[in-house]
């Protein structure tokens, strides 16, 4: 069993449901799960679902903690052990990529100093595009790990790359690039 501090970021992807399996797949192997929502993903999935899965608060909200004068994701960023963006839309890859810190997941990723990981989930003309393609170089020249997508069905009804990885891929990436 392992006991690691995983800080999963969920994103506005319609794989989003797909992180519950990651966030109870997290969990029966040991690990704690702090779970960081872009403002978007809660659209998707009542935070309240995700915290009924982790057993722990989720984040999703970066002026409510400023409002309380509250800095729990520094502290989360400096206990966890690793961090894993599933799923990673283009727009939250290219604001890691570049450090536009707007939001509560990204503000929480630059101040982690752990292994990354991220499992990109969008379209394929979207995954193909060459600006994606770069941040997502950025971010694996700056040592984040990459869990590429799947080849298969989208939820547009087309097929091709983007659908996101399998979640025992994704565990097995996590295993591998945390310690």
């Amino acid at each position: 069993m392992s006991s690691r501090h995983v800080i999963l970021g969920v994103t506005a992807s319609i794989a989003l449901h797909r992180g519950l399996d990651i966030t109870s797949a997290l969990r029966k192997m040991g690990d704690r799960v702090s779970v960081v929502m872009t403002p978007h993903a809660t659209k998707l999935i009542s935070p309240v679902t995700f915290q009924a899965m982790s057993l722990e608060v989720v984040y999703h909200d970066m002026w409510a903690l400023a409002e309380s004068m509250d800095h729990d994701h520094i502290r989360m960023a400096q206990t966890g052990d690793a961090l894993l963006v599933a799923p990673a839309t283009a727009g939250t890859i290219g604001k890691l990529a570049h450090g536009i810190a707007d939001n509560i997941l990204v503000t929480t990723a630059l101040a982690f100093s752990g292994p990354c990981c991220f499992a990109p989930a969008m379209n394929w003309r979207m995954w193909k595009n060459p600006v994606v393609q770069k941040n997502c170089k950025i971010l694996q020249d700056l040592g984040w790990h990459m869990i590429a997508p799947a080849t298969g069905d989208l939820a547009c009804g087309e097929q091709g790359p983007g659908r996101l990885a399998d979640v025992c891929d994704i565990m097995d990436a996590l295993k591998l690039a945390t310690p």
